[in-house]
């Protein structure tokens, strides 16, 4: 696991996401250094509900072309 997806997991626990929802956000983010950094960032920014962090997911998984197929 990288710095930064380590970073992500560790914000996620702390913003209380479910086990199920940080194992399978990281196994998705995880094609792609850049869509990382882009939730990374947007969690220490907007501090989302989980609903809407899956949302944000949807969108980044959307431009960087990954496969939400797990």
């Amino acid at each position: 696991m990288t710095r930064n997806e380590q970073a992500l997991l560790a914000q996620m626990e702390d913003l209380g996401y479910s086990h199920g929802l940080c194992v399978t956000a990281l196994r998705i983010l995880s094609q792609s250094k850049q869509a990382v950094s882009d939730m990374l960032a947007y969690l220490y920014d907007e501090r989302p509900s989980e609903e809407d962090f899956i949302e944000e997911i949807a969108r980044i998984c959307e431009l960087n072309g990954l496969s939400t197929q797990l």
